[in-house]
C-alpha cells in the first residue's frame, strides 16, 4: 500500500491525487468484505465492481472471518442489523485487529436504537477505523468518537467533511438525486473502503472516493430521466471515471 503525500492544511484533493488512488484500485482490484444492510447489498456490490474492486458479501457468522482475512478492507454497515450480524461484527473486528485491515464503519440510524449505539461502541473500540455517517449519526456518536483512537471522521452531506489527526478535506461534488435512490449512500462506504485498501492515509482515501463518486453523480444526473434511470447511469459513470473526466470536472471551480 502506498500513500499520497499531502499537506495537512489541504482542503480538497486535486484531480491528479484522485486519479492516483483510483488507478491503484483498478490495478490491484482489492476485495472488500461487506457486512452491509439488506437494502444496499445489490447496489453496493455493483458499485464496487464498477469502481474496479471486488465485492464479497458474506454475512454468515461462521464464515465472515475467513472471508475477511484475504480482503483488502472491511465494511460494516448496521442499516438492517439482525442477530446474526450482531455476532458476526466482533469476528470482523478481530480479523481487522489481528491482520491490520482497514475498517469503514457506517452507523446507519445509530441515533434511533440502543442496540445500534451498543454495537457502535464496540466497533469504536478498534483503533484507526474510519466512520462515515450523516450529521445526525455523527452527532449521536460524538462522545464515542471523541474517545476513539485514531479515528477518521467522514460526515457526508451537501458538502462532505473529512477529518483525521493529520488531514482535513471537503468534497463539494454530488447531486441531490443521490439521496433519492436507496443504497447509494451506503455504497459510498464501500468505495471508501476500496480506496482504503490501496491508500494508507484514510482521509485521502475517503476524499478520493467521495470526489469520484460525487462527480459520477453529477454526470448521471445530466443523463438520467429520474431516480430509476439515475441508478443505472451512476453505475455507468463510476465505471467510466478516468483522469480526463476528473480534470474536466474538477477544473470548473466547484
Amino acid at each position: 500500500m502506498t500513500s499520497t503525500t499531502l499537506k495537512a492544511s489541504t482542503q480538497a484533493l486535486g484531480p491528479e491525487e484522485v486519479a492516483s488512488v483510483l488507478a491503484r484500485v483498478a490495478q490491484s482490484r482489492p476485495r472488500v468484505q461487506c457486512l452491509t444492510n439488506t437494502v444496499a447489498q445489490n447496489i453496493t456490490a455493483n458499485m464496487l465492481l464498477a469502481f474496479g474492486a471486488i465485492p464479497s458479501m458474506a454475512i454468515h457468522v461462521d464464515e465472515v472471518a475467513a472471508m475477511a482475512e484475504g480482503a483488502g478492507a472491511i465494511l460494516i454497515n448496521i442499516g438492517t442489523i439482525n442477530a446474526e450480524s450482531e455476532l458476526a461484527i466482533p469476528k470482523l473486528l478481530e480479523v481487522a485487529r489481528d491482520r491490520a485491515k482497514p475498517v469503514v464503519f457506517d452507523p446507519v440510524f445509530v441515533e434511533l436504537s440502543p442496540l445500534r449505539r451498543h454495537i457502535a461502541g464496540q466497533v469504536l473500540r478498534l483503533p484507526d477505523i474510519l466512520v462515515r455517517g450523516n450529521a445526525t449519526e455523527m452527532a449521536a456518536l460524538a462522545f464515542d468518537l471523541a474517545a476513539a483512537q485514531g479515528v477518521t471522521r467522514v460526515t457526508t452531506g451537501k458538502v462532505d467533511r473529512i477529518e483525521s489527526g493529520t488531514a482535513s478535506f471537503s468534497v463539494a461534488h454530488g447531486h441531490p438525486l443521490m439521496t433519492r435512490v436507496t443504497g447509494i449512500g451506503c455504497a459510498a462506504g464501500a468505495l471508501i473502503a476500496a480506496c482504503c485498501a490501496v491508500e494508507a492515509d484514510k482521509a485521502v482515501a475517503a476524499a478520493a472516493a467521495l470526489t469520484a463518486y460525487g462527480i459520477a453523480g453529477e454526470i448521471a444526473a445530466e443523463r438520467c430521466r429520474g431516480p430509476g434511470s439515475f441508478e443505472v447511469e451512476l453505475i455507468d459513470a463510476v465505471a467510466a471515471m478516468d483522469a480526463a473526466t476528473l480534470v474536466a470536472r474538477m477544473g470548473t471551480g466547484r
